[in-house]
């Protein structure tokens, strides 16, 4: 059997997320990486560079340079500079507690393009799922700081959300405030049933119900044309009258054409780990670059086979019967993963919810 019609696409890492360190000043309730201690076997200076030197060879464009919380890692700034000087767009993810305007003046000269920045709810919403270690201190209050810092030296800010029942019903409000804010790019997101967030015994993760209305609140923001620009992840989506609307904004005909987790992405852990996308769990491991080069490992299409070598006989429940099964490939693969334990059944999809619902009024 032929593998999806996807697998045509040229492999290349073209964008690569890089979790740089594990090391984080803060505790979030939500974390998928438990990030908290620096890992003592995280990659040094020199090989860190290295693996600059690696993507830029292998034919990365983008990346996005991500913690736990970069800034900790003293050598941040080299690392981005490094790859900037091969040409990468390069994005710096911080948590903005510690993004001051000699942070902003340092991300400037070592070549960053753009900052995003965690906003996950209003003061008191966002306060809760991030809480600061200090009293008194609010992490609200820090990331509004951060963008200011941002602007200011004429980077781009811009803002990620992961959606939760904590803040499920503030989106609309949320995009007001960024859009006060002067910031023109808001990424939303599903935050995933990983490391922390399994902690948490009260539902924090929204339903596939929830996750419809999420999509339609989005895409009524979207048709009013006002800045910020949405974009939603790969977690969001796939194949209702939304699709279009969510994936490309009012005047496209984008939809989602499957998972390109290690065909046009790749993931690397602070550990020098590999992975197709940096939100899939250790079993996902292709290599390390410590015992490997980032190109032979990138090159094995053996080790990425879960989306190098997929056959749609593999779906599982509403997916193996799905009209769209052969583009779509269960979404994403990070989420159905994180849900299911399968790559190869997804219930965070739109098209089923409607699907699901249709038969139920039918039914009646």
């Amino acid at each position: 059997m032929k593998p999806a019609a996807v697998r045509t696409v040229r492999r290349r890492p073209r964008h690569v997320i890089w979790e740089i360190t594990a090391a984080c000043n803060m505790r979030c309730v939500h974390c998928e990486a438990s990030a908290g201690p620096r890992r003592a076997d995280e990659l040094t200076t020199d090989e860190a560079l290295l693996l600059c030197d690696a993507l830029a060879e292998a034919g990365a464009d983008q990346c996005n340079v991500s913690g736990g919380e970069p800034l900790l890692r003293r050598d941040w700034s080299q690392i981005c500079a490094r790859l900037a000087s091969h040409g990468l767009r390069v994005t710096l993810v911080t948590n903005g507690t510690l993004f001051d305007d000699s942070v902003a003046h340092t991300a400037r000269e070592a070549g960053v393009g753009a900052v995003a920045l965690s906003l996950d709810g209003l003061r008191d919403t966002h306060d809760r799922i991030r809480p600061s270690r200090a009293a008194g201190a609010s992490s609200f209050r820090d990331v509004i700081q951060a963008i200011g810092a941002v602007q200011k030296v004429g980077l781009v800010p811009a803002v990620i959300t992961h959606v939760n029942r904590w803040n499920f019903g503030e989106i609309e409000s949320l995009h007001e405030l960024i859009r006060q804010l002067g910031v023109d790019y808001w990424q939303v997101q599903l935050g995933l049933p990983l490391g922390r967030q399994r902690e948490i015994e009260t539902p924090y993760m929204i339903s596939p119900q929830q996750l419809a209305e999420l999509a339609q609140r989005l895409a009524d923001i979207i048709r009013r044309g006002r800045s910020p620009r949405i974009r939603v992840t790969d977690t969001i989506g796939y194949y209702t009258r939304l699709e279009p609307v969510l994936r490309g904004g009012r005047r496209s005909n984008a939809f989602w054409s499957g998972c390109y987790a290690g065909i046009l992405s790749v993931g690397i852990d602070s550990n020098g780990d590999v992975k197709g996308c940096s939100c899939l769990t250790r079993e996902f491991v292709a290599g390390n670059v410590r015992e490997r080069p980032f190109k032979e490992i990138w090159a094995d299409e053996s080790k990425f086979a879960y989306n190098t070598d997929w056959h749609e006989d593999k779906l599982t429940g509403f997916c193996a019967t799905c009209p769209y099964r052969r583009v779509c490939r269960a979404g994403c693969t990070s989420l159905a993963v994180s849900v299911t334990g399968s790559i190869y059944e997804n219930p965070y999809c739109l098209h089923r919810v409607e699907m699901l619902a249709k038969a139920e009024r039918n039914a009646t």
